[in-house]
Parts: C-alpha cells; structure tokens; sequence
C-alpha cells in the first residue's frame, strides 16, 4: 500500500480517489445493484456513467452475468464488504486483471481490520471506509487507501472542525446514551419500508480532511476488542433471529467488525412488525439501503429488499429474551 489519506467522510474518500485514478470522463464504473444514494451522487460527479451489476440474496455478486457483461468504455468495479462481511476479493481481483480495469474496494461498513491474511479496503486500486460510522465519539473520520503512485494535489483540502455545539452534543450522548436513546424512541417511527426514505437528506457534502481529535481517538481504537463486542452482539441477535421466523443471512468469523446484523423477513408485512416490535422496544432495526431517487429499481429488487432487516451491532441489547417474541 502506498498512502492512506484521512478525510472527513467516505464520500470524499471516493471522491478524491476517482479523481485519483484519472478515470476517463463518461467511462462506466460497475456498480452493484444495491447501494446507498450518496455513492451514486459521487459517482455523476465525477461526469462518469453507470451500469449496475446483479447480486444474490447474500449480496455477493452474480459472477456468471458479470463475467458476461460487455466491458467496453468500462474504466472500474466497485466492490463493496456489504455490513462488514468479506466479499471473495481472489474473484474481483482475477475480473480486475483480466478486463484490465480499475478496483474500487468499498470497506464503508468496516474498519481495516486483518482477516484471512488479508486487510480489509487495502486491496483495491484505491480502497475507502467510513470510520465515523462506526465509531460513534468520533467527529468525522473517511479513509482513502491507496495502491497505487498518483500525482494529486492535496494540499487545498482544509481539516473538518468541529463546532462548539457539535462538541456539546458528542458530550451528552457519551455521558448520557440512554437518555439520548430514550428520547429518540418518543419520536415517530422513520418509514424504514420505503426505498427512498432518506434519498437526498444529507445534502452536507464538503470536502474536508479529518479533524485531529477523530484521527487521534481513531488510532487509540482497539480493533481487536470492538471485533469481540460486536461478535458477542452478532450472537445474540442470530438466536433473536432463530426464534422469530427471520433467516440470517451472514455468518460471523474471527476478525471481523460488521456494521450490521442482516436478515431475511418471511415478507414485507413480517418486516415491518420487527421494525415496529424494534420502535416499541427502544431497539433500532432498519432498512439500508436509501436508494438513488431517480434510479429504476427492478421489481424483482425491490420486492427482495422489502425484506430486508439490518440491526446495528453498536447498541446495547440491555433486553429479557422474553420480550424478543414477535406478535
């Protein structure tokens, strides 16, 4: 690996690193089928186009079709860890070499933690997370990893302060997170059922460098022991998952620090029952993620994704088993 740069957020991670890597404006970057809006947003940018490519219910690529696809005019793959779980990157990299094109490894629901001899989002061309994510104490936090020489000039990007307000407010949720919790369960339910729910909200894209405190906090993180917290969470919502018709989709291993539980509803009404049981119980589960508003979702995607339910694996369960129980 050559250099990590340190920014704001993942978004300008991947912003800066396609600039990096000099793509031909109007050529097509492979997407997956299922992405969030602000991915996309970057993407037209950049003055690049789009081609989406198909994923199984486990979020791992159609490897048949992709292989199949006509790579004219390409320039790059993205390819992202869904929630923190490793995609087979011996295939992306084997598909990178031989239509000699570009990888983009997209490790946003992770952090750069060691896994099978291998260190998540250093492997692409250029690779990105989204620290700030997962770690809630921290202000900004988005990685740039990158493999290969550039010549870009990073010197015009400022550091992200933080405001006074956003330092009062980081106090509050730290030194009373269940009051924070409370309050936000009084609220009205988000509409998790809705594809774009959230499409377009965060219009708060600038293009900063991580603040020094974040950097700071973030190299204290001991990725070993947010690994055993999260698996130890993993665990138990597999067995909630068990008895209450929801089919997990990933399996937890060693070395691993996934943003989300994921699971399969028996169908879109099920779905909505946890997310309301969830609301009740001041426990979040939602759906991920907000696609782009003028995208054209195939029926057949949209119907798997109503399905969907993805529960965060940073909260605290402080919950009888008893009242797991869906009606």
């Amino acid at each position: 690996m050559k250099k990590i740069i340190y920014f704001n957020n993942g978004r300008s991670a991947l912003n800066v690193g396609i600039k990096i890597l000099s793509l031909k404006k109007g050529s097509v970057i492979l997407v997956p089928e299922i992405i969030c809006d602000v991915v996309i947003e970057i993407i037209l940018k950049n003055n690049l186009k789009i081609n989406y490519y198909k994923l199984n219910d486990k979020f791992q690529p159609i490897w048949s079709e992709l292989n199949k696809k006509s790579y004219k005019n390409v320039s790059s793959i993205l390819m992202v860890h869904f929630f923190g779980y490793p995609q087979n990157m011996s295939k992306f990299k084997k598909l990178k070499k031989e239509k000699k094109i570009y990888l983009i490894e997209d490790n946003c629901h992770s952090l750069n933690i060691k896994h099978k001899n291998k260190i998540l989002g250093m492997s692409g061309d250029i690779g990105i997370d989204s620290p700030r994510k997962l770690i809630n104490d921290l202000y900004s936090g988005g990685r740039l990893f990158i493999n290969k020489n550039f010549n870009y000039d990073l010197n015009y990007i400022n550091e992200y302060r933080p405001s006074g307000l956003e330092k009062f407010k980081k106090k509050i949720k730290y030194h009373f997170p269940n009051l924070i919790k409370k309050f936000k369960f009084l609220q009205k339910r988000p509409i998790y059922e809705s594809p774009y729910s959230f499409s377009g909200k965060d219009k708060n894209f600038s293009l900063k460098k991580m603040d020094t405190i974040s950097r700071k906090k973030l190299a204290k993180l001991n990725l070993r022991d947010e690994s055993l917290k999260r698996t130890r969470i993993f665990n138990q919502l597999n067995n909630f998952a068990k008895k209450n018709n929801i089919k997990p989709i990933f399996k937890i291993s060693k070395n691993l620090i996934p943003f989300y539980f994921v699971g399969i509803a028996k169908n879109p009404n099920h779905a909505k029952k946890i997310f309301d049981w969830g609301w009740r119980n001041n426990i979040e589960i939602v759906s991920w993620p907000s696609f782009y508003k003028k995208s054209k979702l195939r029926n057949s995607l949209l119907k798997k994704w109503r399905k969907y339910i993805c529960i965060p694996l940073d909260q605290s369960l402080q919950i009888k088993y008893e009242k797991f129980k869906i009606n």
